[in-house]
């Protein structure tokens, strides 16, 4: 399924159903709408991302890395700053010990780099054969900040000047 590469299909597939039944939430600074990385509700910032590759290790990296390393980066592209992070694993019935022990090491030593802490989560297990290896499942909260507040500003000009624009090419009469 192409749906889950990332890219133009994935945002389409989000955009046309995800949104549909999920959207239109008030009063959110950047809403499921923006399909932007993560939302801001309140004084918060909020981020979840799944992670399901193969091989779960691979050059420069592996599964957990690229869960912890992916959300602090969403969130901190925005302009928050990371501070506490949720982490689901789903595991494959006969996944080495050695190897879920491994990704645990890694995803500790990356919210160390990146200041934030796993403070809750979940595990579940599933038949051999279903997954090829893991899925993690990773949420993080991260704190307004004053380079939040300015993205917020652009990004609400942009919409107000596109918003704007869009409403001016209506009033222009059409030609053929």
């Amino acid at each position: 399924m192409l749906h889950g590469a990332g890219g133009t299909v994935m945002h389409e597939l989000v955009k046309n159903y995800v949104v549909k039944y999920f959207g239109g939430a008030s009063n959110i600074d950047v809403p499921l709408e923006a399909l932007d990385d993560a939302a801001v509700v309140g004084d918060i910032v909020l981020k979840s991302d799944s992670h399901a590759v193969k091989p779960i290790f691979f050059p420069g990296g592996d599964i957990g890395r690229l869960a912890v390393s992916g959300t602090v980066n969403d969130i901190a592209v925005l302009g928050a700053e990371p501070y506490a992070l949720t982490c689901g694993f789903v595991l494959e019935e006969g996944l080495a010990v050695t190897d879920f022990e491994r990704i645990l090491v890694s995803m500790r030593e990356t919210c160390n780099e990146a200041g934030v802490n796993i403070v809750t989560g979940d595990t579940k297990v599933v038949e051999k054969g279903s997954l090829g290896g893991c899925i993690i499942n990773t949420s993080g909260i991260g704190r307004r900040t004053k380079a939040l507040e300015k993205n917020l500003r652009w990004l609400h000009n942009k919409h107000f000047r596109n918003r704007q624009k869009n409403q001016s090419l209506r009033k222009k009469p059409q030609s053929c």
